[in-house]
């Protein structure tokens, strides 16, 4: 039987609920809130007249250019239904309800979550269509999923890679009360890698095993292609494409064996921010099997992009086709202060690790403001060179204008790493005025 490929679908019901992140406070208790004690409801801070760059929020601060932020999103979006895929953005990345309103408003079919808390905090938003990209192994946990699939309008998937893990989801499940069945989707992984089955033998024997479950229904597979390392980039692209042509066996066996014989579509998922154009290329389709075939897109780090090594290898950056105009933009700024000029050539600003992202690269100077006139850095103007807790260390070119008291603008090196280090972060526009407050549950 052919079945067409399934279209990529908006999002099935409303987007998050945003209530309980414009009612908390930006106020002395976060990172960046103004320095008088007064507490800001999110929702009135588009009220405020604040600059971001103006005195009336404290340094050091993470901003979020709306702008970019929204070119991103429609460029993902419009890549994805180009190619007929669904696109579920990993909402890891910010963990913020008011940016995945924006992308379920752009057409996203669903979310991705990494762990249960985010899980919950999405539903609890309100989201309808939620991938956990992960296990759930806990009792209490898969007794929370259970109660929430009582409700017919949600939709819930969770990772499994073994027997062993198939049969504590099932007996955590039976042990709940619940007569719900909590739809699964086998992983494939690489060895070395991180989860996932090794083979695709391994994959099929676990299937044989998951039909004999009365709590777990297969509804497709899954790989996570972007584990691999970036150094030698030939040849792991070389490897993804061979994951992602295994993954395509593995569904295309188990179907074969009608092992989704209770699905109404099978989900095929994978997709970082990185090789998201390989899995177009060997997931895309067309498919020839029993049921229609969904491919989900999971990339998250697109929201924000980075300066650093997404904007180098990402297939709307350093990669980009001659087919792909659109490139992505940094939506992310860290700006400090310059508090000391100690010695020629060093200049010290006013952050440190507990506010930038540094495991794939520090920040990276682009531009400077004093008195409210922002200067793009020249070349080699200033490069940080290592951070303390609360400090960074900059080399400074000796014909720098820059003196004590100016401001610096950072471009980063990873967005899932930034995020974390400021619950507030201000959308602003071009002009740095800000216009919300993002509310981000690390």
């Amino acid at each position: 039987m052919n079945a067409a490929h399934a279209a990529p679908a908006g999002a099935s019901a409303e987007g998050p609920r945003l209530d309980e992140a414009l009612a908390e406070s930006f106020d002395y208790r976060v990172k960046g809130a103004p320095a008088e004690a007064s507490a800001w409801p999110a929702d009135a801070v588009a009220r405020s007249g604040w600059g971001a760059l103006d005195g009336s929020l404290t340094l050091p601060l993470l901003v979020l250019k709306e702008s970019a932020l929204e070119h991103n999103i429609a460029v993902m979006a419009d890549y994805c239904q180009r190619h007929g895929v669904s696109l579920a953005p990993h909402a890891k990345t910010p963990v913020a309800p008011q940016i995945v309103a924006r992308q379920m408003a752009a057409g996203a079919w669903g979310i991705t979550v990494a762990n249960f808390h985010q899980a919950r905090l999405f539903r609890r938003a309100g989201m309808t269509r939620i991938l956990l990209a992960n296990q759930l192994l806990s009792r209490a946990e898969l007794a929370w999923v259970a109660g929430e699939l009582a409700d017919p309008g949600f939709q819930f998937w969770a990772l499994v890679d073994s027997l062993a893990g198939a049969e504590l989801m099932e007996t955590h499940l039976a042990s709940s009360g619940s007569a719900a069945r909590l739809d699964v989707l086998i992983e494939l992984g690489l060895p070395g890698g991180r989860c996932g089955c090794r083979t695709v033998d391994e994959a099929t024997m676990l299937a044989d095993r998951i039909a004999g479950l009365p709590h777990l229904r297969l509804a497709g597979v899954e790989a996570y292609e972007n584990v691999l390392g970036t150094e030698d980039f030939e040849a792991s692209t070389a490897r993804v494409d061979g994951l992602l042509d295994d993954l395509h066996r593995l569904a295309d066996e188990l179907d074969a064996q009608d092992r989704f014989a209770d699905a109404g579509e099978i989900i095929v998922s994978a997709g970082g921010s990185i090789y998201f154009d390989r899995v177009i290329a060997r997931l895309g389709g067309p498919w020839d099997l029993s049921r229609p075939v969904r491919v989900v897109l999971r990339s998250g780090a697109y929201v924000a992009h980075d300066a650093a090594e997404y904007d180098r290898l990402s297939p709307f950056g350093g990669r980009r086709s001659a087919s792909e105009a659109a490139r992505l933009e940094q939506a992310l700024e860290l700006w400090a202060v310059v508090q000391s000029i100690p010695e020629p050539g060093l200049a010290v600003l006013s952050f440190g690790k507990r506010d930038a992202a540094h495991d794939r690269g520090l920040p990276i100077p682009f531009a400077a403001a004093r008195n409210g006139e922002v200067r793009t850095l020249d070349p080699g103007e200033l490069t940080v060179t290592a951070l303390n807790d609360h400090h960074a260390r900059a080399r400074l070119a000796g014909s720098s204008p820059l003196r004590v008291g100016d401001l610096v603008g950072l471009h980063i090196s990873h967005p899932c790493t930034s995020f974390d280090k400021f619950p507030f972060v201000p959308l602003v526009d071009d002009a740095y005025r800000v216009r919300e407050v993002i509310r981000c549950y690390l």
